[in-house]
């Protein structure tokens, strides 16, 4: 019996999960399977690599709107912040500024200094096309606006600055649009069949790295364990619950028959759901102007839903 044909002999779990993609880039002791996923993405070498967060919270296994992400330290100098969002991708470019601040705001907390704050990248791995771009990855920067005429000085530079900064970068990794791509080029590519979950490629690839067969055989170990596909489980239930619920205003809207019914069915739900979700990150002690950008709420009633949980009210 060949590899494929074990491989296919368990029904292996989806790395596109992300408790699944947790467990094995962000667990203590995979520091290398995590390097060569990052190498690869950020095409840089990596001397050094440390995961600060490889602990997964029990409580956060069933909540439906808890962010598994990984965050890693690399060279001593960069901060990064990696997740695989496979439900609401609503805002994401919000969000994803939203996260890097964070990084950047603790990092000038610990150092207490704004030239020692280290560069900070936030990676996004997402099963939907957002970005109007002919690319499945895209590197986002802080750039400066093209010269006008009428603001033009002649400074006499041969070239003008084009970033702001190098300290910050965005990468969104937009997987239905890899998948439309017909040959594998590179590691890169490799990492993404995997995490994709195609079972030949799997096989094809960690015969040629050593990373990639170490992920797939905890991958084969983790989907065999009566308990981690237990805990897998309970993640889906709880992604599957949010997305029902939002689907189930909108059909209650539409099954009004009016273009009145409809927008309030949506935008009731789209409410409900938000509130839960500042509710969430109020336990976070995320401030009020953070959740705003997260969640499209006036900062006024946001404020309020903070006074209610002071007084113990549940909505």
């Amino acid at each position: 019996m060949n590899n494929f044909s074990k491989l296919k002999e368990v029904d292996m779990l989806p790395l596109s999960n992300d408790y699944v993609f947790k467990r094995i880039f962000g667990k203590g002791g995979n520091e290398k399977i995590l390097k060569s996923l990052l190498e690869a993405i950020l095409r840089i070498e990596i001397q050094k690599i440390e995961i600060k967060n490889p602990e997964i919270p029990k409580e956060t296994i069933d909540e439906k709107l808890s962010i598994l992400d990984i965050k890693a330290e690399i060279n001593d100098n960069t901060i990064i912040d990696i997740e695989l969002q496979v439900g609401n991708t609503t805002a994401i470019e919000r969000r994803l500024i939203v996260y890097n601040a964070k990084l950047i705001a603790g990092e000038i907390k610990v150092s207490e200094k704004y030239q020692k704050a280290k560069d900070t990248i936030v990676i996004c791995i997402i099963n939907d096309n957002v970005v109007k771009r002919n690319a499945y990855l895209s590197l986002a920067m802080l750039k400066y606006e093209e010269t006008e005429e009428i603001r033009y000085v002649n400074m006499e530079y041969e070239k003008e600055e084009e970033y702001l900064t190098e300290m910050v970068k965005y990468y969104i990794i937009e997987l239905p649009k890899f998948k439309k791509k017909p040959k594998v080029a590179d590691l890169l590519e490799k990492w993404l069949y995997v995490i994709g979950g195609d079972r030949k490629m799997m096989e094809e690839c960690k015969k040629e790295n050593e990373e990639i067969k170490e992920a797939v055989e905890q991958l084969t170990q983790m989907s065999a364990d009566e308990y981690e596909r237990e805990l897998y489980e309970i993640r889906e239930r709880s992604r599957l619950t949010y997305n029902t619920e939002i689907y189930e205003a909108r059909r209650q809207g539409e099954a009004k028959g009016k273009e009145e019914g409809v927008k309030e069915g949506i935008e009731k739900g789209e409410k409900e759901s938000k509130l839960k979700i500042a509710k969430k990150l109020l336990e976070r002690k995320m401030s009020t102007q953070e959740i705003a950008e997260i969640t499209g709420l006036k900062e006024e009633e946001i404020e309020k839903l903070k006074d209610n949980q002071k007084i113990g009210y549940t909505n």
